[in-house]
């Protein structure tokens, strides 16, 4: 099964994820919540220790001038999990799709 949340900000998106998620891996289910946020909180809402969280690589990382896709693209879904997911409460793994590092203008 796949699901995704969606909505306005501020609706309770990532409250209902998180709560979701570590509900659906307690009975038995296995569930890796990505977060596609560009400020995620996903993690964090769902018990992950900050120091854990900040140690998370983000799946898509832009580098060099042209801003391309990370050297992932070649991986299968187990590498790319194992490479940039983290274990979490209730045996959630957690990704995190990209991350502020440097806010800009606009």
């Amino acid at each position: 099964m796949r699901l995704g949340i969606a909505g306005k900000g501020g609706v309770g998106k990532t409250t209902i994820s998180s709560v979701l998620a570590r509900e659906l891996a307690r009975r038995g289910h296995t569930v890796v919540a990505v977060d596609c946020d560009s400020d995620p909180h996903l993690a964090m809402n769902s018990g992950v220790p900050q120091e854990r969280i900040d140690a998370m690589r983000p799946f898509i990382e832009r580098r060099g001038p042209g801003n391309s896709a990370s050297a992932d693209s070649g991986a299968t879904p187990v590498q790319l999990l194992s490479g940039h997911g983290m274990r979490g409460p209730d045996g959630v793994t957690y990704v995190m799709a990209s991350r502020i590092t440097r806010p800009g203008g606009g």
